[in-house]
């Protein structure tokens, strides 16, 4: 049921009217061609009798820049091939309605994201397994790390030992040229202020430190995106896979069994009114849409809390009252812009000449600022470090904090910088000004949202609501990371670089409270900071998580939707709690694992 031609668009050459006798079919169908679905789908095409449809409701990435240039990711966001969601008004975070960006393209959330590689901690796949995700620890996830990675070390980054990655797989991850002066002063900077130095955050021996990332960034200097690596030429030309894109999962397809109802297929749609079509998946269906998009066709398709779905219009298939519910996302206090001198930062690559110009090397040949990272380094630590000067002199004075890492040896904040002006990243920066921008992320938030359909229509975007900072407890972290964030403007280390106040109160100025002195800033402030600019980083999971039943999950262990045959989600939302860190790697491990599972089932 393959085809010669690299991508489809019209559902009559792949699908079958919905009033059609005799339906299209295919061994698999994926929904979503995103960081998950473009492993499923490459991996289970790899024997040559299996056929599989991959749903795309984007395009392809290939004509697409803005997916390709390392920098300039933020570019893609609030574009056509970004979903465009935003939160319901937040109630702790001044009424706003806060940006979710996620991939609609091929690649998905892969395509457009911050180009960072990282394996988190090991401990938070312990915390998996205690949640009831058997066969998910870290040393069970480890070969499909391994397997996905082709990592090419490089010299001016001594610390990574080549032996801890993968050197073969399909994805092409490496350290990068250019990072600038910015990146090494701030990682001396965390150094000085307690912070262990680190060569790696993809070690067995976890994240805790300073460093720089890893990127997925290939030797031509561009974004190496899962649909570069798994989705290539080669791939797309396989008579077994057809990878239908501009087309619309409508709503899964079920029928009567034994043993409850099964998924046998898909309807698809162009758009609201256009032509309805389906197909039939004889195995299985296999949901990749990401913490967003999964729950909310779960619930269209009539999987969900039965009050919700009653609400909705939508005939119940079965009563799953997790669907949508427990998302996570890492919060972040808002970005902290730092004074700095002209020179340092990346900044003038906002004067329209000097960016042509940079955009010119990185087209002949992909050298330069452009090929980059906009975010080069963090920092992972512990708020209950005592060795890591948060709060100078308010030390003991500060809000009693409670331990939601993944264990001891896991990081509970990530302090990360850009080496320019951002903002939120939904407006351009301002001209003619220098700084870096800084944000301190709460890793393991105890507040969590949901997701929720708000009609029967796919194409009616969901209610997404993260519950931004509803725990005080996440106050508390963030407040600690901001602090340390505005004490590393202070170093000796950055001293050279910055150009701060002594200390600032003006709250309306564009680098408070980069310029307030972290000893003198109060609790007060820092809290109404968060509150006007508190974020979200776009790292959603767990909507459709992993548990042993249907009272404590939506998947179990073989990422099997409970009491439904035919079944399964692959994607973050099936992380039974959030990692500690960036979260693509596992995405893509936790796809090969789950191809893997697919190869094995008769």
């Amino acid at each position: 049921m393959g085809s010669s031609h690299s991508y489809i668009s019209n559902p009559a050459k792949f699908a079958a009217p919905l009033d059609a006798e005799e339906w299209r079919e295919y061994d698999y169908v994926v929904i979503g061609a995103g960081t998950a679905g473009c492993v499923v789908a490459s991996r289970i095409t790899e024997t040559p009798a299996v056929s599989v449809l991959l749903v795309e409701a984007g395009g392809p990435h290939e004509r697409e820049i803005s997916t390709k240039i390392p920098l300039g990711w933020p570019k893609a966001l609030r574009t056509p091939i970004d979903w465009n969601f935003s939160s319901v008004p937040q109630s702790r975070g001044a009424d706003r309605k806060v940006a979710i960006p996620r991939g609609k393209v091929v690649g998905g959330t892969s395509s457009i994201n911050a180009l960072i590689y990282q394996r988190c901690s090991p401990e938070d796949f312990e915390q998996w397994v205690g949640l009831g995700a058997t066969g998910w620890s870290y040393k069970e996830l480890l070969p499909y790390f391994e397997k996905s990675e082709s990592f090419t070390p490089h010299p001016a980054y001594p610390g990574i030992v080549p032996e801890n990655h993968g050197r073969s797989g399909p994805w092409k991850t490496g350290l990068p040229d250019e990072s600038g002066p910015v990146n090494k002063a701030v990682i001396d900077a965390c150094v000085e202020l307690g912070v262990k130095p680190i060569g790696d955050f993809n070690s067995p021996q976890g994240c805790l430190g300073a460093s720089s990332f890893t990127s997925t960034v290939d030797g031509r200097g561009q974004r190496h995106s899962v649909a570069k690596a798994y989705l290539s030429p080669s791939v797309l030309q396989r008579p077994n896979l057809t990878v239908a894109v501009h087309t619309t999962a409508e709503k899964i397809l079920f029928e009567d069994s034994p043993n409850g109802p099964r998924a046998i297929g898909v309807q698809l749609s162009k758009s609201p009114s256009a032509k309805k079509y389906r197909v039939k998946a004889k195995k299985e269906v296999i949901i990749c849409n990401g913490a967003v998009g999964t729950p909310h066709l779960l619930q269209v398709s009539g999987l969900g809390s039965k009050e919700d779905l009653e609400r909705a219009g939508v005939p119940v298939v079965k009563d799953l009252s997790q669907v949508g519910k427990k998302l996570h996302d890492h919060v972040t206090s808002g970005p902290v812009t730092i004074r700095a001198k002209e020179g340092w930062t990346l900044d003038y690559l906002n004067h329209p000449v000097s960016g042509l110009l940079a955009l010119f090397k990185w087209l002949v040949n992909g050298r330069g600022p452009m090929s980059a990272l906009a975010v080069p380094g963090a920092a992972f630590i512990r708020s209950d470090d005592k060795s890591i000067r948060f709060d100078g002199k308010l030390a003991g004075n500060e809000p009693e904090i409670r331990d939601f890492s993944a264990g001891p040896n896991s990081p509970d904040i990530e302090v990360l910088w850009f080496p320019c002006i951002t903002g939120d990243l939904s407006s351009p920066p301002p001209r003619g000004v220098h700084g870096v921008t800084v944000g301190a992320i709460v890793l393991k938030p105890e507040g969590s949202g949901t997701v929720t359909l708000k009609s029967s229509s796919i194409y009616d975007k969901p209610d997404i609501d993260p519950k931004l900072f509803e725990s005080e407890n996440d106050y508390n972290v963030a407040m600690k990371g901001l602090r340390f964030a505005l004490r590393l403007a202070r170093t000796e280390s950055m001293k050279t670089i910055v150009d701060v106040k002594p200390h600032s109160t003006d709250q309306k100025d564009l680098f408070w409270p980069g310029d307030a002195d972290p000893d003198q800033i109060t609790d007060d402030e820092l809290k109404a900071f968060i509150r006007d600019h508190g974020l979200t980083i776009f790292h959603p999971t767990s909507s459709a998580r992993i548990g042993p039943s249907p009272e404590t999950g939506v998947v179990d262990a073989s990422l099997r939707v409970h009491g439904v045959q035919g079944l399964r989600v692959c994607d973050a939302s099936v992380f039974p709690s959030q990692v500690s860190g960036h979260p693509a790697a596992v995405v893509v491990a936790v796809a090969e694992k789950m191809a893997d599972m697919l190869k094995a089932a008769p």
